[in-house]
């Protein structure tokens, strides 16, 4: 039996309500294309979704979170690289009830670019709310879609099983 196989088939059909959050100090609305990409995909599962641009800032990107609650899933895309500014992933590490690294070692295989090595790819649980972080760049968000898209109605299903 593979993988796929033993995934739990509840959850998938249900629709989420998504948001996006661009995490940058130099992208707008008109060139934030890896985040409208996103978008587009989501929404062509007919998923609700948002998207809004915070800066490499913790207060803001902690509080995207707080102020957005009423979603399902967070997508948090940029910030997550090596630059001393790129604080997506401690920022909401900090909040977070738990850590799931698998998600980060999983999309860094899956995107087959050594540099992918290098992005503090993760996901986090938060109050039955998943909370991904991945790279900004626009290969990466191809990447981000079809392994989010593939695993986030298991885990919906998985944390309100309970």
């Amino acid at each position: 039996m593979n993988g796929v196989e033993m995934v739990h088939k509840e959850g998938f059909d249900k629709k989420l309500k998504i948001l996006i959050l661009t995490v940058s100090t130099s992208r707008t609305e008109e060139t934030d294309s890896s985040g409208e990409s996103l978008k587009r995909e989501f929404i062509k599962d007919s998923h609700t979704v948002s998207k809004l641009i915070c800066k490499d800032d913790e207060e803001q990107i902690v509080n995207a979170y707080y102020s957005n609650r009423d979603n399902d899933v967070f997508i948090y895309v940029g910030g997550t690289g090596p630059s001393s500014k790129d604080v997506t992933v401690q920022s909401l590490r900090k909040i977070s009830e738990k850590e799931m690294i698998g998600f980060g070692e999983l999309f860094r295989s899956e995107s087959h670019e050594r540099l992918a090595y290098l992005s503090n790819s993760s996901l986090f649980i938060k109050d039955k709310k998943q909370l991904f972080c991945v790279p900004g760049s626009p290969d990466a968000t191809k990447t981000a879609y079809s392994t989010i898209s593939f695993m986030m109605g298991h885990i919906y299903h998985e944390l309100h099983k309970e």
